[in-house]
């Protein structure tokens, strides 16, 4: 009966450990895909654009609500941004002023739907679970 019991108890704590230690990763990641973000936010550019893309490609257990859509939102985030690098240097090169024009002007669109979908990622974050 001891032995059940001990056991039982371990169990329980091993359990617990492993749940907290999932928690305490999924924060961790979460907080650092968001710090990258505002990072490249701030700095677009081929260095910031490569860290996001490291951290765009997290894990996050079920435990935390919305983890799928999360994920998924992150990876659209970071192929936007990767969309955004690329047509901020082929801007840079652009010799025509009306085809600038245009490039700045999907430029500008892309930006704008980067930024929609950060929105929708920090919505998911505080959203109800499985509310896509």
């Amino acid at each position: 009966m001891r032995k059940a019991l001990a056991l039982g108890v371990a169990a329980v704590l091993f359990l617990g450990a492993l749940v907290y230690s999932m928690g305490r990763h999924d924060v961790r990641v979460l907080s650092d895909f968001a710090a990258s973000y505002e990072q490249f936010d701030k700095t677009v550019s081929e260095q910031t654009l490569n860290d996001l893309r490291v951290k765009s490609a997290m894990k996050i257990s079920s435990l935390t609500k919305n983890d799928g859509s999360m994920m998924k939102v992150a990876q659209a985030i970071s192929d936007l941004a990767a969309s955004e690098v690329s047509m901020t240097k082929a801007s840079r090169f652009e010799n025509d002023r009306v085809a600038a024009i245009a490039l700045n002007a999907r430029l500008a669109a892309l930006t704008a739907e980067r930024k929609a979908a950060y929105s929708h990622f920090r919505r998911l974050l505080a959203a109800s679970p499985h509310s896509d």
